[in-house]
């Protein structure tokens, strides 16, 4: 099995041997094979424990494992409690979501705060055989289809090569100890039932059908590729960008192959299903003014053209970043925030390095209201109106209602994408510095 672990490393180009590797270890059987193959294959590692603090005193000895094993192997051991109940109600979702919201958010501030390579999960065919099979039952496009990813930026899933049973088999040649998780036992969650009731029978139609799940989940994740590259070279033919609104052209896109495949995949970027799109084609030679709505955008048929601009959203919507990392979708974009980064040397609008001990969470991220006011990076602490800056920025009337700044214990700290606040940046004395990074949804 080392052998073959090692092999799907290389082959994927996963990380290089001397790379230092974070192993999220819950203390279960496929993550403590996962940190004897790493041992066996001579990497450096150290492990991640996340409690949850959700089954009392098996979390509770599930920590205590995870540090003892950390001691067997002589490497470092990284343990946090999470208040898991309060943070999911917290959010609105289930304990689930939360659950994974928390560890993910977690286990990349510990990368970056000790300077490990990538995050290994002990991910495994069976689990990419249930992923597939619970996209199937909601509804999915190739992105579910290829499920759980070998590779994912710096979350790296080596054990995706093999099933379950042969986890399993070599945990028992190795007499390696591990913890049972009794709630993967319970059928109240929809992937054990997956795993329990569904997938045995399909075992018994194929033996092998974990290997044929990933084998197809490959050559999804090709064709995604494909069509990517295929995307890509007709856009410049059938899509134009003024400002915040992109057009759509119909006539070109009529003459492509496939054409709803297409329009699904660019309206997918803006919230739009694929039941939307297909609905969206069908109309084509409809009525100019007919609109269609995604919970941020606004599709508009225009003489022959689909317009698509962001949907105005209410200056009430504030959304919280609870975190000191983490990353959140929100009407304007994507926000990405990571402590403890040594800022570059050149200064990018849509970057913003700050003084963490200066910021105050919860940190809210909202729209710009008239009457807020910052202090503007450059300006020596003086005061200006938002309304005033953007002005003078001679941002787009269009574009003015779409602007969100950072609020920090009710002040403004980052008028994001355009300019940092003076009072919020780091200095000579500054300790932990805090990157904030937006990617815009057009």
């Amino acid at each position: 099995m080392l052998q073959a672990f090692l092999r799907f490393i290389t082959e994927n180009q996963l990380f290089k041997p001397t790379d230092r590797l974070l192993l999220a270890v819950s203390g279960g059987i496929d993550s403590v094979v996962l940190t004897e193959l790493c041992h066996q294959a001579g990497f450096t590692f150290g492990l991640a424990h996340c409690n949850f603090q959700l089954r009392g005193k098996d979390s509770e000895g599930d920590e205590v494992f995870v540090q003892q094993l950390a001691q067997q192997y002589g490497v470092d051991c990284h343990i946090h409690r999470f208040e898991t109940k309060e943070f999911a109600k917290k959010r609105g979702i289930s304990i689930q979501m939360a659950a994974r919201e928390l560890r993910y958010s977690w286990f990349e501030e510990i990368r970056q705060q000790f300077h490990y390579a990538y995050i290994l999960t002990a991910h495994h065919q069976d689990d990419l055989l249930e992923t597939v099979l619970l996209n199937l039952t909601r509804g999915t496009g190739l992105a579910g289809l290829h499920g759980i990813l070998p590779q994912k930026e710096r979350l790296v899933r080596p054990l995706l090569f093999t099933p379950r049973n042969d986890i399993q088999t070599f945990l028992t040649q190795n007499q390696l100890p591990w913890r049972e998780d009794s709630s993967n036992a319970s059928v109240d969650y929809a992937r054990n039932r997956l795993r329990h009731h569904v997938v045995p029978i399909l075992k018994e139609l194929n033996p092998n059908v974990a290997d044929s799940v990933a084998t197809l989940a490959e050559r999804v994740k090709a064709t995604e590729n494909l069509l990517a590259a295929s995307r890509k070279s007709i856009e410049a033919e059938i899509i134009t960008t003024e400002g915040s609104t992109i057009t759509i052209a119909i006539t070109p896109l009529e003459q492509q192959v496939a054409p709803i495949e297409l329009l699904a995949q660019w309206l997918a970027d803006f919230g739009f299903t694929y039941q939307q799109s297909k609905l969206i084609w069908l109309n084509r030679k409809g009525q100019t003014g007919k609109q269609y709505f995604s919970p941020t955008y606004t599709l508009t048929m225009n003489r022959g053209k689909w317009l698509v601009a962001p949907t105005h959203i209410p200056s009430s919507v504030v959304y919280e970043l609870l975190e000191p990392s983490g990353k959140i979708h929100y009407a304007g974009g994507h926000l990405t925030w990571t402590i403890g980064e040594t800022p570059v040397t050149e200064n990018k609008n849509e970057i913003a390095y700050m003084d963490a001990e200066v910021l105050t969470f919860p940190i809210k991220l909202r729209l710009w209201r008239p009457g807020d006011w910052f202090c503007p990076l450059g300006m020596k602490g003086k005061r200006k109106k938002i309304s005033d800056f953007l002005v003078d920025a001679k941002v787009p009337r269009n574009r003015k209602d779409q602007v969100y700044v950072l609020e920090s214990g009710g002040e403004i700290a980052w008028l994001v994408g355009l300019r940092l606040d003076e009072r919020f940046k780091i200095s000579e004395t500054t300790v932990k510095i805090l990157r904030f990074s937006q990617a815009k949804s057009n």
